[in-house]
């Protein structure tokens, strides 16, 4: 594959793209700020130890028990790059839908999204995808998902959730 996932990331970087679905907010080690290349290499993301947040809010999960965990690996005035897993669940994203655009790159196991119209689209380890705001319709991981995140800084701290 010719799209390396440091290029993936640059290039995410460079579309200032947004944050992952269902991520609790919480203590937070602090997270990287640099002034140089961040090298996120998708073989060792994927071995990352990373910490149990709350579950998703019941009223938004389908099936499935919510075990997330995450990291947050950068931050910065304008970005936040973050790893997000999670065990297998699916959840409704009803209208007004996605808050924000979220750009995901699969480190792990496969995100089915469906649209509103029904149509499914499956994203499976190595692949990335843009979810644009105000998508409605399900989130489905399989297997022990888990992806790389690119979150607007500004999006980030308009949407986290207090601990449960």
């Amino acid at each position: 594959n010719p799209w390396s996932a440091s290029f993936l990331v640059t290039a995410a970087l460079g579309l200032c793209a947004t944050a992952a679905v269902g991520i609790a907010d919480g203590p937070e080690p602090a997270a990287l700020a640099t002034s140089v290349p961040l090298r996120l290499d998708a073989a060792a993301l994927k071995d990352q130890a990373l910490t149990p947040r709350s579950p998703v809010p019941k009223q938004i999960l389908l099936g499935g028990v919510s075990q997330p965990r995450s990291s947050v690996l950068f931050k910065s005035d304008s970005i936040v790059a973050v790893l997000y897993e999670e065990q297998p669940v699916k959840l409704a994203l009803r209208a007004p839908g996605m808050p924000y655009d979220e750009f995901v790159h699969v480190l792990g196991g496969a995100l089915i999204l469906t649209d509103a119209d029904g149509q499914t689209h499956e994203f499976n380890t190595g692949d990335s995808l843009l979810i644009p705001k105000g998508f409605t319709g399900t989130w489905e991981t399989r297997a022990n998902f888990r992806e790389l995140a690119l979150v607007s800084r500004k999006d980030w701290d308009a949407t986290r959730r207090a601990p449960e």
